[in-house]
């Protein structure tokens, strides 16, 4: 490789869970933006080379928009899929092979099955049901003292979402819960005394999912799992390892990202009370808060691409095969786009330029689904509970991927 043209030395170590155990390193991000915002980062598993970080708006965009030469496909979209020697390949197989893990023309071709499920007009249908599913979760603790709000608010309503759109039976809802919390927690991954136990959750889940997909294909119903379970593809089904993954980004996907920026965004006003303030004043700004909320916590901290031939970045040569990560937390705080972007403004004229639900050919199918939880549940909360507040600090998901909460006391 040849030497960065940006060579700051070795500042953070973005490939380790243990970084982010307090939340995103901002001000590594910051003095990488200014620095060195084509970072060559050594990573510390002796099985990976090292990857280039991103961390500028522009950047992420341009290489979010070119996947011909930045490949999701090509060792997918996480910084490492772990030891080779321990990994379970059916495992790894899901994970890569899903939407995100696709590039052009299969990206497409599978996006545009599920797409109906996501237009404006079948969320906006959404939008009664949800908003008496607030409602129930508000009334559910209205005779509560402190309580933690990630278990009995923010988690529940996408989970319900989710399971909701997908026909899942209320019986199995806890059991994806707990699966997915475990899979989302990288100190349980770093753990060799656990790790085997990642690998079971994955098989469990799968299994759900395809016992699903079976059901589905002997009585289909209007649910998007019998959509996914009856597609044909060059006059085939979808193989296992597809329908794994599917099952897989559904319900991380669409159920992590949503409660971990409701959390913060909750943290968010707690913090700032002359910006909740504004929200009681003037319930219409709600929906701005809401892209605020998600630049703000940027639940999905980062992705990677790896680059198909020899290139450039900002005159940096990047080779074929080197990996890129782009970091969305920087992105999002990125000074040439979001004036004073270290500060929580409710009001913010330029909030949807966020990248919190990444751009180009991966911008999340979900984002509208996602953005309409986020605003009814704190256009509800606002009206009910204009106090509520946080009473402690969060406790974090250790991961370097999602910004997880799984703890935040709260009182009404």
């Amino acid at each position: 490789m040849t030497k960065p043209i940006f060579d700051i030395g070795q500042i953070c170590e973005l490939d380790k869970w243990e970084t982010f155990i307090n939340g995103q390193p901002f001000d590594t991000f910051k003095r990488l933006r200014k620095e060195a915002p084509i970072y060559w980062h050594e990573e510390s598993l002796e099985f990976e080379p090292g990857f280039w970080a991103l961390t500028k708006h522009e950047d992420i965009i341009k290489v979010s928009k070119d996947p011909l030469t930045f490949s999701s496909a090509v060792g997918g979209h996480l910084m490492t899929m772990g030891d080779p020697e321990v990994v379970d390949p059916a495992a790894v197989a899901a994970i890569i092979g899903n939407m995100i893990g696709m590039d052009p023309p299969d990206h497409q071709i599978y996006r545009k099955m599920v797409a109906p499920s996501f237009t404006p007009k079948a969320i906006r249908s959404l939008e009664d049901d949800m908003r008496l599913k607030v409602r129930e979760l508000l009334d559910n603790v209205s005779d509560k003292g402190e309580f933690n709000f990630v278990t009995e608010i923010s988690e529940q309503l996408p989970l319900w979402v989710l399971c909701e759109m997908m026909g899942i039976e209320d019986s199995q809802r806890p059991r994806i819960r707990d699966l997915v919390n475990n899979l989302t927690d990288a100190s349980i991954n770093a753990d060799p005394d656990k790790s085997m136990q990642v690998w079971f959750n994955y098989m469990e889940l799968f299994k759900m999912g395809r016992d699903m997909i079976e059901e589905r294909r002997k009585n289909p119903t209007d649910d998007l799992m019998s959509v996914v379970a009856n597609t044909k593809v060059e006059g085939g089904e979808l193989p296992p390892e597809l329908l794994d993954g599917f099952f897989l980004l559904m319900v991380i996907a669409g159920n992590e990202t949503t409660r971990n920026t409701i959390t913060g965004g909750l943290m968010a006003l707690t913090e700032n009370p002359e910006e909740r303030d504004k929200l009681i004043k003037d319930p219409s700004l709600i929906a701005n808060a809401t892209d605020e909320m998600l630049r703000w916590v940027t639940s999905v901290i980062y992705f990677r691409r790896t680059a198909t031939k020899d290139t450039q970045i900002r005159g940096q040569d990047i080779k074929k095969g080197d990996k890129v990560v782009m970091w969305y937390g920087s992105a999002n705080r990125d000074e040439d786009v979001f004036e004073d972007g270290h500060l929580f403004q409710v009001d913010r004229p330029n909030a949807k330029k966020h990248l919190a639900f990444g751009a180009g050919e991966h911008l999340c199918l979900g984002n509208r689904l996602g953005h309409m939880q986020i605003r009814i549940l704190f256009e509800e909360l606002l009206q009910r509970y204009p106090n509520m507040h946080s009473t402690s600090d969060p406790v974090r998901v250790p991961s370097n991927f999602l910004a997880g909460i799984s703890e935040l006391k709260v009182t009404i």
